[in-house]
């Protein structure tokens, strides 16, 4: 097996850690620039190629694997180019695209190509989320859950990070939360949402709030304010306990009977060790047979159009 790895920035840098420490695979480096990939490559031990992926897909063998980190605005276009290129199994960070129109061409390629595209939303393979679906699977059943994707608002005005990118921040980086919340209590069934307000850097909304059902029969609620001070996370109601994810690292729990909740003692040494969730979730791409965990591009696409376009007030067919 051999593996690319796309990208030398902050995020690349982490995936190179987790790539080293597994030690399955040559890795190789494709960047644009030796000033960037040089130091990553030696620090892990990988080689590199600085032309671009263009050039590498042209120059180098096929890879069996790849992962994408890159700005958000690249991602897709560097997934369908390797996909095309024959490459079988390929990691794309979150959120894979902007638009749903981005994204199409990937799913389209990746199934006339028998390729695997997967959305790396690593905040799945927490091992505090893995000790929370447990303990759904064993209740065998979900009443209720409500969960918060609050920002950070004058943080994110204040980023570098292109306007394109701010002004779909819900599906950019409010999607993490989202993502777990439908992942372990079932894509929605119906949902009604209001959105209100705007802020100068996301002029779709600025208050966000809903409800539904899912298909697994949970009734759900959210809510999120950017006007104001607020954090991500979720609680889910099971017959006999809560679960409360807030922060999403931690697991807590409320007993039936119990005003008290109590952290979970849980192994996350692996956690610890790495970006949370990103060796389980480079583990779950890399098996024989990919994770059910992990997010095919088929999956986001469906999520874009229909979970979050509606919750953020997005226009996503192009």
């Amino acid at each position: 097996m051999s593996i690319w790895l796309i990208g030398a920035g902050p995020m690349a840098t982490l995936h190179a850690k987790v790539l080293q420490a597994m030690d399955v695979a040559p890795v190789t480096i494709i960047a644009t620039s030796a000033t960037r990939a040089k130091p990553l490559a030696v620090a892990h031990d990988m080689a590199f190629f600085a032309n671009g992926l263009e050039q590498a897909i042209a120059d180098l063998p096929t890879p069996d694997a790849a992962v994408i980190a890159l700005p958000v605005d690249k991602l897709a276009d560097a997934a369908h180019k390797l996909v095309l290129a024959g490459v079988k199994k390929v990691l794309v960070e979150k959120p894979g695209c902007l638009t749903a129109a981005e994204l199409a061409p990937v799913v389209d390629a990746a199934e006339a190509n028998c390729s695997f595209v997967a959305i790396a939303y690593n905040r799945r393979f927490f091992a505090s989320v893995a000790e929370a679906r447990k303990r759904i699977e064993a209740a065998g059943e979900i009443l209720s859950m409500n969960f918060e994707f609050c920002e950070d608002a004058p943080r994110i005005e204040a980023l570098p990070t292109p306007a394109s990118i701010k002004d779909k921040w819900v599906l950019a980086n409010s999607s993490h939360v989202i993502d777990l919340a439908f992942h372990l209590c079932g894509f929605p069934d119906t949902m009604i949402n209001t959105v209100t307000g705007q802020l100068p850097w996301h002029p779709a909304g600025a208050d966000f709030r809903g409800t539904g059902i899912t298909q697994t029969g949970a009734q759900f609620s959210y809510y999120a304010d950017w006007r104001g001070p607020g954090r991500w996370g979720m609680e889910i109601v099971l017959p006999h306990e809560r679960l409360i994810l807030r922060p999403i690292e931690e697991l807590a729990i409320m007993p039936r009977g119990s005003f008290q909740s109590e952290v979970v003692e849980i192994d996350n040494q692996i956690d610890r060790d790495f970006k949370p969730g990103l060796y389980r979730q480079t583990e779950a791409l890399l098996a024989q047979t990919p994770g059910r965990e992990l997010v095919t591009a088929r999956q986001q696409l469906d999520a874009i159009k229909n979970v979050y376009a509606p919750i953020a007030n997005y226009e996503m067919d192009s």
